[in-house]
């Protein structure tokens, strides 16, 4: 199925493929390549275990275009990926609970655990280090993890805390699942910084 998507988006016109890559990845980031990445992070990223890659780091130091950049690839490469930060993802499904919802929590999820590759932007940044997450946010999370690892198809996360970090902020077993992943530090000055300079 993922080479017969790859030889369809290779026979797309130029204007259809990006088309379809800006459906996945914001504006900001459509230059993004996996060759502007440090060649460590390059293969750690294109060669993810089956549980996937944890990208963390301060606020501004690119790990969102490294995960854009990686999307990008994926969708070339004939993989169905989706993408979604994560209190956008909360709050969407908190949406399904008003009386007159017209999405369920499953019309959500769904797409989401059946994509190849899913990018989950933030997790766990609406929290400063030693607060609790939500029992909603919490069991979100730990079902994306586990229905996601048990199908062995990766997840990509971005996140401003370690998986020590997230442990306090979550709990021990979204910990223990994060420490399956390939978990990547991204350092560095801000790139933001630098784009306002530019």
């Amino acid at each position: 199925m993922v080479c017969q998507r790859r030889l369809e988006f290779e026979q797309m016109p130029p204007e259809q493929q990006k088309h379809l890559i800006a459906s996945i990845v914001p504006e900001r980031y459509k230059s993004a390549e996996i060759s502007h990445l440090p060649i460590a992070l390059q293969t750690k990223m294109s060669n993810p275990n089956n549980a996937g890659v944890l990208l963390w780091g301060d606020a501004g130091v690119g790990k969102t275009y490294a995960m854009a950049a990686l999307a990008k690839r994926d969708i070339s490469e004939g993989f169905l990926v989706h993408r979604i930060h994560y209190e956008t993802l909360c709050l969407r499904l908190r949406d399904t609970f008003k009386p007159k919802a017209v999405n369920t929590e499953w019309g959500i999820i769904e797409p989401l655990l059946n994509c190849d590759h899913l990018f989950i932007e933030d997790v766990g940044t609406s929290k400063s280090i030693g607060q609790q997450e939500s029992d909603f946010s919490l069991r979100t999370f730990l079902v994306l993890l586990d229905m996601r690892i048990e199908s062995c198809k990766p997840t990509f996360i971005t996140s401003n805390k370690s998986v020590e970090n997230l442990t306090g902020s979550f709990d021990e077993r979204i910990g223990d699942r994060l420490k399956t992943f390939q978990v990547c530090k991204l350092g560095g000055k801000s790139k933001r910084e630098e784009w306002k300079n530019d």
